[in-house]
C-alpha cells in the first residue's frame, strides 16, 4: 500500500495538501483536477521522482526514502504523459526493456521474456507495430506501447499520467477496461490522472479530486462533485 499523511505536494512551493490518503492494490485510483493543479507533481511524488514538501510518504509500512531507486523501480512503474520514441529502437525491443530485471547481462530476453512481450502486444492490440521504430509511431500508438511496457514490468503499482490523452474513443475505452482488469485480476495498484471525466465515471474506480478552491485532495463518489470544480 502507498500512503501519505499530512502531505504537501509541489515543486518549489505547495500546490495542494493531503490530510490522509491510501492507495491499495487491486483497485484503479483516478486523480482529477484542473490543469496545473498538481496531478503530475503528485504522480512524480508517488513514484519517488519528487519528494513531498511536507508529510510522510510510506510504501508497505516503510518510509519511502528507505527504498533505493532500484527497489522502487521494481515495485512501481511510471508512464509519463508524453513518452518519447527512440530512433532505430523497434517496438519489440522497446517492450523488452520492461523486462530489464529478468534479461541477462547482454540484454537478451529468455523465452519467458519474449512470451511476456507477446502477451502484452496481444492484450493491447499492438502486434502490427512490432517491427516499427518507436520514433515512427503516432502519439496514440506510442502511448499504448508505453502502457504495455509498464504492464510487462510486473510491478505492484502502475502510475499513468493522462494515459488516454492521445487515443481515440475506442482505445480510451479499451485502456480503461484493461486497467480495471489488471487491478482486479493481477492485484495491481493503478493510479492515473485524467481529463476524461465523464468516460472514467463509467467504471467502478476510486476517484479523487484536487480542489483548486481549497487546494486539497478529496475522495469523491459521484460526477456531480467534479462538475462543480469545472463550472
Amino acid at each position: 500500500m502507498i500512503s501519505i499523511k499530512n502531505g504537501a505536494i509541489g515543486f518549489d512551493s505547495t500546490l495542494f495538501s493531503i490530510e490522509d490518503v491510501e492507495f491499495s492494490r487491486g483497485q484503479v485510483h483516478v486523480l482529477m483536477g484542473r490543469n496545473g493543479i498538481g496531478k503530475s507533481a503528485f504522480l512524480n511524488t508517488l513514484s519517488g521522482i519528487l519528494a513531498p514538501i511536507e508529510g510522510t510518504l510510506d510504501f508497505d509500512g516503510n518510509v519511502f526514502s528507505q527504498y533505493s531507486s532500484k527497489e522502487i523501480s521494481s515495485r512501481i512503474a511510471y508512464v509519463s504523459s508524453a513518452p518519447r520514441g527512440v530512433p532505430f529502437l523497434s517496438v519489440d525491443d522497446y517492450l523488452l526493456l520492461g523486462r530489464y530485471k529478468h534479461t541477462n547481462v547482454f540484454g537478451r530476453g529468455s523465452a519467458s521474456d519474449l512470451a511476456a512481450v507477446l502477451d502484452a502486444k496481444q492484450l493491447f492490440d499492438i502486434e502490427h507495430l512490432s517491427s516499427k521504430y518507436t520514433n515512427e509511431l503516432s502519439s496514440g500508438e506510442l502511448h499504448l506501447c508505453a502502457i504495455a511496457k509498464a504492464y510487462i514490468q510486473q510491478t505492484d503499482y502502475i502510475l499513468l499520467d493522462e494515459p488516454t490523452s492521445h487515443l481515440d474513443y475506442a482505445n480510451k475505452i479499451r485502456v480503461y477496461e484493461l486497467l480495471g482488469q489488471l487491478a482486479k485480476n493481477n492485484n495491481r495498484g493503478i493510479i492515473i490522472s485524467t481529463h476524461d471525466l465523464d468516460l472514467a465515471f463509467k467504471f467502478s474506480f476510486q476517484f479523487y479530486l484536487i480542489s483548486s478552491q481549497q487546494q486539497k485532495l478529496f475522495s469523491i463518489s459521484n460526477f456531480k462533485e467534479v462538475e462543480k470544480e469545472f463550472k
